[in-house]
């Protein structure tokens, strides 16, 4: 099987961009030209669409929490609390975009 060549595999064959020639320069440029990267998965349109999403679950969830904090539920409220927290950052990383909810994703 013939390996596929593409932008990636390119930076990873040629190194550090800072150090090619000119005709590696030239060659990376046709290559992104005949077989351009892939398109991200989610434009950016749905991506504001899932933060809006994520965001309106955290108020939820916040409100739940605090409705059994209120009752005296103190260890439910927390786990609640915690969810609210962990929706609230899905939607500041998708309110990025993909590169950046993906990397929250992956916890990079």
């Amino acid at each position: 099987m013939t390996p596929t060549l593409n932008l990636d595999s390119f930076r990873d064959q040629h190194g550090d961009p800072t150090r090619w020639s000119t005709a590696d320069i030239d060659s990376y440029l046709v290559l992104g030209d005949i077989a351009p990267p892939e398109p991200l998965p989610y434009t950016y349109a749905e991506m504001q669409a899932m933060a809006a999403d994520y965001q309106r679950s955290a108020n939820d969830q916040k409100a739940i929490a605090d409705r059994l904090a209120g009752e005296g539920h103190d260890t439910a409220a927390s786990i609640w609390r915690r969810g609210a927290r962990g929706a609230r950052e899905l939607a500041a990383a998708a309110r990025m975009g993909w590169p950046a909810f993906e990397a929250h994703l992956n916890g990079w």
